[in-house]
């Protein structure tokens, strides 16, 4: 069932950075001058597109996964 984690995992990625940017976003009421949109642009902007690309990856991981896991469950029937 690793492919059930690795899925999991990436389902926790995407959740957890969607209440990072809703949390986020709760602070602009409050704190809205060059520090705070510094901070977003250098810190905070980059985790998106880096977010994206890891889930992407882990699905294609979990794919891969499974397919081996087929791979050999077929050989293990021929012998």
């Amino acid at each position: 069932m690793a492919n059930a984690k690795i899925l999991a995992g990436s389902t926790r990625l995407k959740q957890t950075i969607r209440i990072l940017n809703e949390r986020w976003m709760l602070t602009e009421a409050t704190w809205g001058d060059v520090v705070r949109r510094r901070f977003e642009e250098r810190h905070l902007a980059p985790l998106v597109p880096a977010v994206d690309s890891a889930v992407i990856g882990l699905q294609k991981l979990a794919e891969v996964l499974d397919q081996v896991r087929r791979d050999c469950s077929d050989r293990s029937e021929l012998t």
